[in-house]
């Protein structure tokens, strides 16, 4: 897995994952662009504060301003999916 927006962010060193990682790790995929984020330098991100004391965080690509999708790396199976998800219950 590379970061798409390596050529944006001199001063990362974490545009590449190796193809055996020992745990699944979170990433970010913008739809618009087609991109995949790997760390949060080239997200940006808001805030919505309600009265309750509740934070929502929202996650934007800074290249187009689009949602963010946070995606988990490598992929589940979708049938590995299903079965953890009856496991679950």
């Amino acid at each position: 897995m590379q970061c798409d927006g390596r050529s944006q962010c001199v001063s990362c060193s974490i545009y590449t994952w190796p193809p055996k990682v020992t745990k699944p790790k979170k990433y970010f995929r913008c739809e618009i662009c087609n991109i995949d984020i790997l760390c949060e330098k080239l997200i940006s991100s808001t805030y919505d504060y309600y009265d309750d004391g509740f934070i929502d965080k929202k996650v934007k690509c800074s290249k187009c301003d689009g949602a963010l999708l946070e995606l988990v790396w490598p992929r589940i199976p979708i049938k590995l999916e299903k079965e953890l998800l009856t496991l679950e219950k």
